[in-house]
Protein backbone atom coordinates (compact mmCIF):
# COMPACT_ATOMS: atom_id res chain seq x y z
CA UNK A 1 0.00 0.00 0.00
CA UNK A 2 1.56 3.29 -1.12
CA UNK A 3 1.37 5.93 1.88
CA UNK A 4 -0.91 8.63 1.29
CA UNK A 5 -0.56 12.13 3.21
CA UNK A 6 -2.60 15.56 3.20
CA UNK A 7 -3.07 17.84 0.67
CA UNK A 8 -3.49 20.50 3.01
CA UNK A 9 -1.35 20.19 5.91
CA UNK A 10 0.96 16.73 4.85
CA UNK A 11 0.28 14.87 7.38
CA UNK A 12 0.10 11.22 6.96
CA UNK A 13 -3.89 9.74 6.20
CA UNK A 14 -5.64 7.43 8.05
CA UNK A 15 -7.85 4.52 6.72
CA UNK A 16 -11.68 5.41 6.63
CA UNK A 17 -12.92 2.84 4.57
CA UNK A 18 -11.53 -0.27 3.03
CA UNK A 19 -13.18 -1.74 -0.27
CA UNK A 20 -15.79 -4.18 -0.31
CA UNK A 21 -14.46 -6.72 -2.88
CA UNK A 22 -10.48 -6.01 -2.61
CA UNK A 23 -9.98 -5.02 0.91
CA UNK A 24 -7.95 -2.26 -0.80
CA UNK A 25 -8.50 1.01 1.26
CA UNK A 26 -10.54 3.60 -1.16
CA UNK A 27 -11.22 6.36 1.51
CA UNK A 28 -8.34 8.52 4.11
CA UNK A 29 -8.99 11.03 6.57
CA UNK A 30 -5.92 13.39 7.78
CA UNK A 31 -5.23 12.71 11.25
CA UNK A 32 -4.79 16.49 12.07
CA UNK A 33 -7.15 18.98 9.89
CA UNK A 34 -9.65 16.20 9.40
CA UNK A 35 -10.09 16.47 5.80
CA UNK A 36 -11.64 13.16 4.64
CA UNK A 37 -10.55 12.37 0.80
CA UNK A 38 -13.07 11.31 -2.63
CA UNK A 39 -13.66 7.87 -2.36
CA UNK A 40 -11.13 6.09 -4.82
CA UNK A 41 -12.94 3.82 -7.43
CA UNK A 42 -11.46 0.52 -7.92
CA UNK A 43 -13.67 0.17 -11.67
CA UNK A 44 -13.27 -3.86 -11.81
CA UNK A 45 -14.45 -4.34 -8.16
CA UNK A 46 -17.58 -2.24 -8.70
CA UNK A 47 -18.47 -4.55 -11.73
CA UNK A 48 -17.66 -7.67 -9.22
CA UNK A 49 -19.66 -5.81 -6.56
CA UNK A 50 -22.93 -6.01 -8.71
CA UNK A 51 -22.49 -9.26 -9.86
CA UNK A 52 -21.75 -7.67 -13.62
CA UNK A 53 -21.01 -10.84 -16.14
CA UNK A 54 -20.15 -9.31 -19.50
CA UNK A 55 -22.07 -10.48 -23.05
CA UNK A 56 -20.51 -12.62 -25.52
CA UNK A 57 -19.85 -8.92 -27.52
CA UNK A 58 -17.97 -7.61 -25.04
CA UNK A 59 -15.70 -10.48 -24.49
CA UNK A 60 -14.94 -11.06 -28.45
Amino acid sequence: MRVESCRKCGTELEIRQNCSVCKEPKKFECKNCKVETDEQIHSICRLVDMNYTPTISEVA
